[in-house]
């Protein structure tokens, strides 16, 4: 009898672990964030961790290397992309909603102060010697905008034939010109705001390329779709886009929010 009690006993416990595995799991929020998005969201996922006990765990990286790794294993949350292209993409195939939009992620000229000097307005990116790093536009969403920002400028040619690396994150960019790999990028504001002991910024007019639009938006494989919809709503808020303008980013007009 004493035997048969512990079989029973042991299988009840086994029970138990199964159904408690998936209200465990529930308590996690798995998030793909672009990783030029890191220092305007992670405030907002401690804060949200902190008030509700909800671990929020962020996968940072390049717009196509996180749709590589969302496709690979078919898990996550959310995504907060820093270009509304990939969350129309993903929306498409049915595997976004609830999209909301946030700030504009807008594009200036990171300088290494070393060469500030030298390098005092975009024009300055096509002189002859000037090392300049820019995004690989099929992995980041400033990448593209650089693109445009290129063909706009009349320089194009010119600037690309200075280009000494492609980069697939903007943390990337601003750590080639922070260590003096490369003397100028261009890279999100919030990057110089972050490395402004090595980095000056110089403008890019607006008229050169369209600014990147960050949204977020509910995973279609989101295992506990209330708790997303809980992170969703604090980080488009007043507050959570108050964070975004904080580390540099643009407020949208008020029609598109």
């Amino acid at each position: 009898m004493s035997r048969l009690f512990s079989v029973l006993q042991g299988a009840c416990l086994v029970a138990a672990v199964l159904l408690a595995a998936p209200l465990a799991r529930a308590e996690t929020l798995f998030v793909y964030s672009g990783a030029g998005l890191r220092p305007g969201v992670q405030p907002l996922a401690d804060r949200f961790q902190k008030e509700t006990g909800v671990e929020v765990l962020i996968e940072y990286g390049g717009m196509g290397q996180l749709i590589t790794r969302l496709d690979a294993t078919g898990r996550g949350d959310l995504f907060l992309a820093g270009t509304k292209p990939y969350s129309d993409a993903l929306e498409k195939k049915g595997l976004l909603h609830d999209i909301r939009p946030l700030v504009y992620h807008t594009a200036v000229v990171g300088v290494a102060k070393a060469k500030a000097d030298t390098i005092t307005r975009f024009e300055d990116l096509a002189k002859p010697g000037v090392r300049v790093a820019l995004g690989d536009p099929a992995a980041m969403a400033l990448g593209r905008s650089a693109e445009q920002i290129l063909d706009a400028s009349g320089l194009g040619d010119a600037i690309r034939a200075n280009v000494i690396a492609r980069a697939t994150t903007v943390q990337q960019l601003g750590l080639y010109v922070a260590k003096g790999d490369a003397d100028a990028a261009i890279v999100s504001r919030p990057v110089t705001l972050q490395n402004a002991d090595t980095m000056v910024a110089l403008p890019i007019p607006l008229e050169w390329y369209d600014p990147e639009e960050v949204t977020i938006g509910i995973l279609s494989t989101a295992a506990a779709p209330d708790r997303a919809r809980q992170f969703l709503d604090l980080v488009s808020s007043a507050e959570g886009i108050a964070a975004f303008t904080k580390v540099g980013f643009e407020p949208l007009p008020a029609a598109a929010q």
